[in-house]
């Protein structure tokens, strides 16, 4: 297995990469920060009743990490619905961070990158194998005597691994969660230059004839110079207000 100790340099970056790695490549194994030391003390003055608190005390240590290992996962499911949404949210303002200034847009695809980085860590949290000792029953059955010895002993060198996947994949949740509000601040600074920005659908457009409309561009403005007709019941089309008939010869009176 893959350790990366802590004193190496860019050492929690590095674990968070191959973290967000592993998501895109199923099987391969992610790191840990420390490789638990192997247990080679002797139990050989310990009783039959010191045999069975040790395995007790096992048994509860390694249900302990793997209720901390689901409540990891219950965190990180947790992130990944906040950062589902912080990224439909950057899709959203998208197209107004791009034609306000430069810098918007600069900052915006940082704010998008940070924000798929904490993405792929959340669904690697998820999806990838944790490791974890376990005491082989077949082993111990056609192991050497006596068996409650050997199962202390296996007890002591198992736990040792659990701990050390909790402590690093608590710490790539922290992460995770850190690149997850560094790329909400950064939005933050822009929004207020995204939402101000102008609608280009509501600005004037003017047509050849002059006429200034705010419609769609399916709309079809009227021109001043061209009135509109009215139909007659008759369906044959009258003259409009403006339009003119025919005027009656006024009468003569006749001595």
């Amino acid at each position: 297995m893959l350790v990366i100790a802590p004193s190496e340099r860019f050492a929690e970056a590095r674990v968070y990469a191959y973290y967000v790695l592993a998501v895109f490549r199923p099987g391969i194994d992610v790191p840990t920060f420390g490789r638990p030391e192997d247990f080679a003390d002797s139990l050989d003055g310990l009783t039959e009743d010191d045999y069975k608190i040790v395995i007790e005390e096992g048994r509860r240590q390694l249900d302990r990490q793997l209720a901390d290992l689901e409540k990891n996962k219950s965190r990180a499911a947790t992130m990944l619905t906040v950062g589902l949404a912080e990224i439909g949210l950057l899709a959203a303002g998208a197209n107004h961070a791009f034609t306000h200034t430069p810098w918007t847009g600069v900052v915006w695809v940082v704010s998008a990158f940070l924000a798929l980085f904490a993405l792929g860590g959340a669904v690697s949290l998820l999806t990838s194998q944790a490791i974890f000792g376990r005491v082989d029953t077949p082993t111990i059955a056609t192991g050497p005597t006596p068996v409650q010895q050997q199962v202390a002993i296996g007890y002591a060198q198992a736990v040792g691994w659990g701990e050390e996947t909790i402590r690093t994949r608590i710490t790539v949740l922290r992460d995770g969660v850190l690149l997850a509000v560094a790329s909400a601040m950064l939005y933050a600074l822009i929004w207020p230059f995204i939402s101000s920005a102008p609608n280009q659908q509501s600005n004037p457009q003017s047509n050849p004839a002059g006429v200034s409309t705010t419609c769609p561009v399916t709309c079809t403005p009227s021109s001043p110079s061209s009135p509109p007709e009215r139909t007659s019941p008759q369906g044959s089309s009258a003259p409009g207000p403006t339009g003119s008939a025919p005027a009656l010869a006024p009468s003569t009176p006749h001595p």
